[in-house]
């Protein structure tokens, strides 16, 4: 089915059974859904990452079983992301009236004596897309950068095999590379920074995830913050902690209201924005006190 064509039965599903669960494709698209839920568990973690349980009741032959089970689920890809040794990334999705939770399966585990009977879902929340995402120091140069076939490294020491790299700039304790300005903005034009620095290099135009610029006042306490190349979640956690700020990353899907995003002509400006696509939204808000 198509995207518009499983909202409607996701919908007719939330009206007759209060819930759905699902299993998404690497694009965030459902693929097949699922039911005999045991026990499932979405825990929210301020500024970290999450780990995600669901233990449903299986059978021999059952699709989630043929789709999930397998040795080496969670390998990381060349690209940092989470994907099973035996086929593409899968996400579990869990959807209530005005929410839908969604997380990176990593690894199952089956129980069931002579035949499977129970198969136990883990995962990570969504933040973890921000914790392998690299935050890059001068990201305005990464773009500028292509890929080549390097058969020693920097030292000139001979590699086993020809390797495909790219040299870039990185920061040094010398560099003292910074982002500085109210907390909240700042944050904000990192996190989209890194995400246009990364894709730039990859020559990816089809950006996967965007970050959400509401457009309303940025009250929040000046922070100078430190960028040395590390992942974005461990560069902006503790400065964003320190502002009382938070972070959230979620799944929007086509038929979605709009997300007010940067525009590429004009960093300064942003706009009400759709996709034809699913897109990761990453959202900088104040904590509640």
């Amino acid at each position: 089915m198509e995207l518009a064509e499983w909202r409607k039965h996701i919908d007719q599903v939330l009206v007759d059974e209060g819930q759905w669960f699902g299993i998404l494709n690497e694009d965030g698209h459902p693929i097949y859904e699922f039911g005999g839920i045991v026990h499932v568990s979405f825990p929210e973690t301020r500024l970290a990452t999450s780990s995600v349980e669901a233990t449903v009741n299986v059978t021999p032959g059952d699709r989630i079983l043929d789709d999930l089970v397998g040795e080496g689920l969670g390998v990381v890809d060349d690209a940092g992301r989470l994907a099973p040794a035996n086929g593409p990334l899968r996400m579990l999705c869990h959807i209530r009236p005005g929410e839908r939770q969604t997380a990176y399966i990593t690894h199952t585990v089956v129980e069931g004596r002579g035949t499977p009977s129970t198969l136990t879902i883990h995962g990570v929340d969504l933040m973890d897309a921000l914790a392998t995402w690299p935050c890059p120091s001068i990201p305005v140069e990464w773009g500028e950068h292509e890929f080549s076939e390097w058969e020693t490294d920097a030292s000139n020491t001979k590699y086993a095999t020809p390797r495909t790299l790219a040299q870039l700039p990185f920061a040094t304790k010398a560099d003292g590379y910074t982002a500085s300005g109210p907390a909240r903005d700042t944050v904000r034009r990192l996190v989209q920074d890194s995400f246009d620095g990364v894709n730039a290099l990859y020559g990816w135009t089809d950006a996967h995830a965007v970050v959400e610029f509401d457009g309303t006042p940025d009250d929040s306490p000046r922070v100078v913050i430190r960028v040395n190349d590390d992942p974005v979640l461990e560069t902006v956690a503790e400065p964003a902690r320190s502002a009382g700020l938070g972070i959230e990353v979620r799944l929007w899907w086509p038929g979605d209201e709009p997300v007010r995003v940067r525009t590429k002509r004009d960093p300064e400006i942003t706009a009400a924005s759709t996709w034809s696509t699913p897109k990761l939204i990453v959202r900088v808000y104040e904590v509640e006190e």
